[in-house]
């Protein structure tokens, strides 16, 4: 399982699954219906506003890709983007209007979902696109590369803001705003690091004095989490009380709760293979993860197992 997203009611939750989408309901467990008719395998996912609107990125790898909107009221599939290769990442701003998509062509496209107009082409990375977020004013884009970088993208003006991190160290897997919007967190994973890097949004926002000795510098500065054993593929936010949680997927087939400030709260332990994705309900009170062992779990907010979700077993 690659792909996961919980619907803005809280009521649904989605998983990606070869040329189709399985819709859960996320209180109970119980497999509610497929929505078939995709091209591949199911890759990102990502509601819009409203809880009908699905966003799907879906490929075969070194043979196609593509994006297509879902209603998933009706079953019905809009195609929005064709490719030669996989689509990776999927991101819908708040509002609705925007769907920005990436993949292994290095760039950005951003889609009006209003107008239908054409893509517009967000050019600077230099390896696959793995991940896109935006910020929950809209006003910043996150995306994430394979080419060891997370940029910033002022949504006003769609230039690029930075290059995150300044030391480049390996590969950028995943990333997420905080719903407070005040954070940027990417996971990074490889040889030389193993981490979940976090940012503060506030200097995207705030004039740079160039001028100013180590001005830049200073408004890139990340700090860096080590997550140990665990080489990182995937990060979200999950509500909580005093500021959101990071929840990470990793390699050692665990799923990382930790605090922002980089305290590991708990790790929750089940799966049989690598943890892909990983996403949080709205409320806070429940994580989703999806595995390579073909499973998707359901987790408390302290890590506790509550559901198991196959199509044959909901248990825990």
């Amino acid at each position: 399982m690659t792909a996961l997203a919980y619907s803005p009611d809280n009521q649904t939750l989605v998983s990606g699954a070869y040329r189709e989408v399985l819709v859960w309901d996320a209180a109970s467990g119980k497999l509610l219906r497929r929505v078939g008719g995709l091209a591949g395998q199911v890759r990102a996912l990502a509601f819009g506003k409203d809880n009908a609107t699905l966003a799907v990125a879906t490929g075969v790898a070194g043979r196609s890709g593509a994006v297509a909107v879902v209603n998933l009221a009706t079953g019905a599939v809009t195609p929005v983007e064709q490719a030669k290769d996989e689509i990776l990442a999927v991101a819908v701003s708040a509002d609705g209007k925007w769907l920005a998509t990436g993949g292994t062509d290095a760039t950005v496209r951003v889609w009006d979902l209003d107008t239908k107009a054409p893509a517009r082409e967000l050019k600077g990375h230099g390896d696959w696109i793995s991940g896109l977020a935006f910020a929950p004013d809209g006003r910043l884009l996150a995306s994430s590369s394979a080419d060891k970088t997370a940029r910033i993208w002022k949504t006003d003006t769609w230039k690029e803001e930075f290059q995150l991190p300044t030391q480049i160290t390996d590969a950028v897997t995943g990333v997420a705003f905080a719903p407070e919007g005040d954070l940027l967190a990417f996971t990074v994973g490889g040889l030389d690091e193993r981490a979940v890097r976090v940012w503060r949004t506030q200097a995207a926002l705030a004039e740079i004095d160039t001028s100013r000795p180590g001005a830049l510098a200073q408004a890139t500065q990340t700090r860096s989490m080590d997550t140990g054993a665990c080489l990182p593929l995937a990060v979200a936010f999950a509500k909580a009380q005093g500021h959101s949680r990071l929840v990470v997927g990793c390699t050692d087939k665990t799923v990382r709760l930790m605090g922002s400030g980089g305290n590991t709260i708990a790790t929750a332990v089940g799966h049989a293979g690598w943890v892909y994705a990983v996403a949080a309900s709205p409320d806070g009170l429940k994580v989703a993860s999806g595995s390579g062992d073909g499973t998707v779990k359901i987790w408390g907010p302290a890590g506790k197992l509550l559901l198991t979700l196959s199509e044959g077993n909901t248990g825990p």
